[in-house]
């Protein structure tokens, strides 16, 4: 019970980050198509820098991992409920690694070949101020964009990639700590929702998670619950697939783990099940595609913790 209430309370947060414009689909798929759901892998269009409370999602910066551009950036970095702010800062150029680094946070980016490898680090043992309890604010980095929303229905196939390593984690809590409050954890989400604008369930959605760390258990196991917990939840279904569905090992092992995994049959089921109890009582399978994903830390504990991850993929296949 108390690790069912305390991921419930953490998905608030999640929630509270991925904030998406319905849009109409028109996308026209060719028979053979490959579709890029996560767009600009390289981050080569820039980063919005969000602010320090998910109450206000306005981007009040923009971070550069490589060269400056003049297009507009398609992902955001979300700081939520951090008392340090990456604003205005500018980074360090480190072998080869760009770094936006501050008391609270390092977010830092590296080109290897073709891909990009991206280090996220939270310092909970400088947020914190005193032990977190049930109702603080817990500090966040995410990186989240609002992807190609492309119809489910319309497709075959749905192939998540990425390899990541834990770097470390280390509990600063002592006696303090609590397993049913206290955690670090990282995890991607994706927002599947109803994008038809005749379909009387219009923006209704659920969140639809993919695991890869948690300090608190080496296998992540399947979760399903409603969004409850606090005065902003939007009581939405979350589900979360388990852990040795997606990956062999554990990061707890501080080595590199790689998913390859068609995760097309999951998001279906995911759907399924929400229907059958209750919720998205008046959206059906042709209305649903994926508004938005965010991947990152959360830290609801006194933790230092960081990862590093490569290979970010979110691709299509179209039916035939």
């Amino acid at each position: 019970m108390k690790r069912y209430i305390l991921t419930m309370l953490m998905s608030v947060a999640v929630i509270c980050s991925c904030k998406s414009d319905t849009l109409d689909v028109k996308t026209i798929i060719k028979p053979t198509e490959i579709i890029d759901i996560i767009s600009d892998k390289q981050f080569s269009k820039g980063i919005s820098l969000l602010g320090l409370s998910s109450s206000n999602s306005a981007p009040i910066d923009k971070l550069y991992p490589f060269d400056k551009t003049n297009g507009e950036p398609v992902w955001k970095a979300a700081q939520w409920g951090s008392r340090f702010n990456l604003l205005g800062l500018n980074p360090e150029v480190k072998n080869d690694s760009v770094i936006y680094k501050n008391e609270g946070k390092k977010l830092s980016f590296l080109k290897v070949g073709d891909e990009v490898l991206v280090n996220m680090e939270v310092y909970g043992s400088k947020e914190y101020r005193a032990p977190r309890k049930e109702g603080d604010e817990w500090p966040h980095l995410l990186l989240e964009q609002g992807t190609n929303q492309v119809k489910l229905v319309n497709l075959k196939t749905l192939n998540y990639s990425i390899s990541a390593k834990l770097m470390f984690a280390e509990n600063k809590m002592g006696a303090d700590y609590n397993v049913g409050m206290h955690t670090a954890q990282i995890n991607l989400y994706l927002l599947v929702q109803n994008l038809n604008k005749q379909s009387a369930g219009y923006g209704d959605f659920f969140w639809f998670g993919l695991p890869l760390y948690d300090y608190r258990y080496r296998d992540m196991a399947e979760y399903a619950a409603q969004d409850l917990g606090k005065e902003d939840a939007t009581k939405k279904f979350i589900f979360a697939v388990a852990a040795n569905t997606l990956f062999e090992g554990s990061l707890h092992d501080k080595n590199w783990v790689s998913i390859n995994k068609d995760i097309y049959p999951q998001v279906i089921a995911a759907f399924n099940r929400a229907k059958a109890t209750g919720y998205l009582a008046t959206t059906n399978l042709a209305d649903l595609g994926i508004s938005s994903t965010n991947v990152g830390w959360e830290v609801p504990g006194t933790f230092d913790c960081g990862i590093q991850f490569k290979g970010l993929k979110l691709t299509a296949v179209a039916n035939k």
